[in-house]
């Protein structure tokens, strides 16, 4: 049912996946993380974290676990492997609306000219590009929340279905939006947003900004071509 799910509308909401002790483990792990390259802060507080995977070695056996492995199998197989981790937060000193986009880049070890493979830059010392479509859809996304997330701190807005489109550029990202189901993912502490990286996507600054942490997973059981490696494998 849930892989008919996410193959159709391009998300699904696992309910209490992270009891509260997990969840208080993991915001410890990321208080840890104050001043490394790849931590964005406003007014001393962090609201985002690029290359979790090698910054924290509590994330990265947590994104390696046996439980979150277990949900990834389930969609994409039992050779994937996690390939990004971010960590993002909404707080009043770091408020921000994301406007309708899909997730089309990926972080590798090195840069390596490839057909396909455009749009190449540098993000927190590390190589990004946007790759083939078919790399994009072999990519599974898990966002597990540590906190209550609704409208009024900035949740995710999903168009329904919309993975299924392809690369998309703005204009027909204002056209779908015209067209596709939005969906509002409002979630709670503990809960994991299932989705794949095409799914058309946003969020609002939240009306009350509060806590809004989420830890981003990216998995692939997909191996890159022409000898370019996944930074975070």
């Amino acid at each position: 049912m849930y892989l008919s799910e996410i193959n159709n509308k391009g998300f699904i909401i696992l309910r209490n996946v992270l009891n509260e002790e997990t969840v208080s483990h993991l915001i410890q792990s990321l208080s840890k993380l104050n001043s490394e390259n790849g931590v964005s802060k406003r007014k001393n507080s962090v609201y985002g974290i690029r290359n979790l995977l090698n910054l924290s070695p509590e994330i990265k056996d947590f994104a390696e676990s046996d439980k979150v492995r277990e949900i990834v199998q389930n969609f994409i197989g039992e050779n994937a492997k996690p390939v990004r981790a971010i960590y993002f937060d909404k707080t009043a000193d770091a408020n921000w609306k994301v406007p309708w986009h899909q997730d089309l880049t990926i972080s590798v070890k090195k840069k390596k000219e490839t057909r396909g493979f455009s749009a190449w830059t540098i993000k927190a010392g590390i190589q990004h590009a946007q790759p083939t479509v078919d790399i994009l859809e072999s990519i599974l996304t898990l966002r597990f929340h540590l906190d209550d997330t609704d409208e009024e701190n900035g949740a995710l807005k999903i168009l329904e279905g919309t993975h299924k489109r392809g690369r998309l550029i703005a204009d027909e990202i204002k056209e779908t939006k015209l067209k596709a189901n939005s969906f509002l993912c409002k979630a709670s502490k503990g809960d994991v947003l299932v989705m794949r990286p095409l799914l058309v996507h946003s969020s609002s600054a939240g009306l009350k900004p509060k806590n809004r942490r989420v830890i981003h997973l990216e998995y692939s059981a997909e191996k890159l071509p022409n000898g370019l490696e996944w930074y975070g494998s």
